[in-house]
């Protein structure tokens, strides 16, 4: 089956990457959506990823629209404009025998172009790197080069905003188009392709999934019969659902066997109704899927994910995958979850764990707390909560951070039931991870 890559920018971008593709009929199939403005990306990417595998950007400009407005959750890509795109348009200037010693561009970083500078003994009198800015407008980023232009600083401007150039060049100054080359082109094709191959072969991975009923000794041997016979009935119900298999492991627990691939588009909208089903069958249990190329290897992962969710209070889930990241706990589709590595291999974080005298593992949960929350300050009842631990075990946590530098106390907030003050940190890992 072909993999379904939709390209996303302007039309004369588009027109290129799309003839660079005829290389890749064999694997692909393209879906061009292509935009006047780029204030249609978002509109774009919405479409875009309701029918593609992967999505390919023409450039940075509606990438970064897109990332920031928190629309993409597709493997996303763009062609950046670089090395041999900034050479390509330099080449162009100076086949027509014009005068490039003063420009000015936008659409790149500085260093992209000092590089190309120094690698082709290229000396500018004067040059200007105009950042992209998040929602400027076409006109006002023209504007930034004609005003160069009349104050005599620049004799050429390059941009790589197709409307941008058009502005340019009515208002008589000389400019040229950044574009993607094709060499560039067929790389980000090919790593675009690459990602989409990843993505399908782990979603044929096997998926098993262990459900365990928690609250089995709180009725009566006929209350609990009745009641699992209920729950039963939901389970199977659940296992078509996902087009797997169920088998009954002792009293109180089930294994279901189905495909990452169909879990992953279950889960998207499934899980609440899942999870919630205790509620309705008076039962509480916990759930743990794992992912693997063996049966066994994801039979593994789903135990651990088992034992962390038997950990939790009521029901909930979590899930394992093969490299031994986990997420959870899972409670309903609007739940705090984390996502870690159990046994973390980065060098930096095995670092900064020596250094703190905790574990590995607790870094990465506390990384992800941080990236969850999208904060840095937090109290030991703040921090137990989040990493499912006891309120002590968060203090002696947030005490290693302390004495090792990496957190300090910058509050004492009153408990008004016990007039003992509680203290705020502030984490800060200092860029070591």
């Amino acid at each position: 089956m072909k993999i379904k890559l939709g390209i996303i920018g302007p039309k004369d971008s588009l027109d290129k990457i799309c003839k660079v593709a005829e290389e890749f009929t064999d694997k692909v199939r393209i879906y061009r959506f292509v935009y006047e403005s780029k204030d249609e990306t978002l509109s774009l990417i919405e479409a875009c990823q309701k029918v593609v595998d992967v999505v390919l950007f023409s450039g940075h400009i509606p990438y970064y629209i897109a990332k920031y407005g928190n629309a993409i959750y597709k493997p996303t890509f763009y062609v950046p404009r670089v090395g041999t795109s900034i050479l390509k348009v330099l080449f162009e200037i100076h086949k027509k025998d014009m005068n490039y010693s003063k420009i000015s561009i936008d659409s790149i970083q500085e260093v992209a172009l000092k590089e190309v500078a120094e690698e082709m003994d290229i000396k500018f009198d004067e040059f200007y790197v105009i950042p992209y800015e998040e929602n400027i407008e076409y006109e006002e980023l023209a504007g930034r080069h004609i005003k160069l232009w009349e104050e005599g600083k620049i004799k050429i401007a390059i941009t790589g905003l197709t409307k941008t150039y058009e502005k340019i060049k009515a208002a008589g100054i000389p400019a040229f188009k950044l574009i993607p080359t094709t060499f560039l082109i067929r790389e980000y094709l090919t790593k675009a392709i690459y990602a989409a191959d990843a993505i399908k072969s782990r979603e044929k991975q096997l998926s098993v999934q262990i459900v365990k009923i928690k609250n089995d000794n709180k009725y009566s041997h006929y209350q609990f019969m009745e009641m699992k016979n209920d729950f039963e009935r939901f389970l199977i119900k659940y296992t078509k659902s996902v087009y797997g298999s169920i088998f009954p492991s002792g009293r109180d627990e089930y294994m279901i066997f189905s495909s990452r691939g169909i879990i992953n588009s279950y889960k998207s909208d499934g899980f609440k109704n899942f999870l919630e089903t205790s509620e309705n069958k008076n039962i509480v249990f916990a759930s743990g899927i794992g992912y693997g190329t063996t049966v066994y290897n994801a039979e593994c992962n789903a135990k651990i994910a088992l034992d962390f969710a038997m950990t939790s209070d009521g029901t909930c889930l979590y899930i394992v995958d093969e490299f031994g990241k986990i997420k959870g706990p899972i409670v309903d589709d609007s739940s705090y979850t984390l996502e870690y590595n159990l046994a973390e291999t980065d060098k930096n974080i095995q670092q900064l764990a020596e250094e703190i005298n905790i574990s590995p593992a607790y870094v990465s949960k506390l990384m992800a707390v941080i990236n969850r929350t999208n904060s840095y300050i937090f109290d030991a009842n703040d921090l137990s909560t989040h990493l499912n631990i006891s309120t002590r075990s968060a203090r002696r946590i947030l005490t290693a951070l302390v004495n090792s530098g990496y957190a300090e106390v910058i509050a004492k907030e009153s408990n008004a039931k016990t007039g003992r003050p509680r203290n705020k940190y502030r984490i800060d890992f200092k860029d070591k991870v």
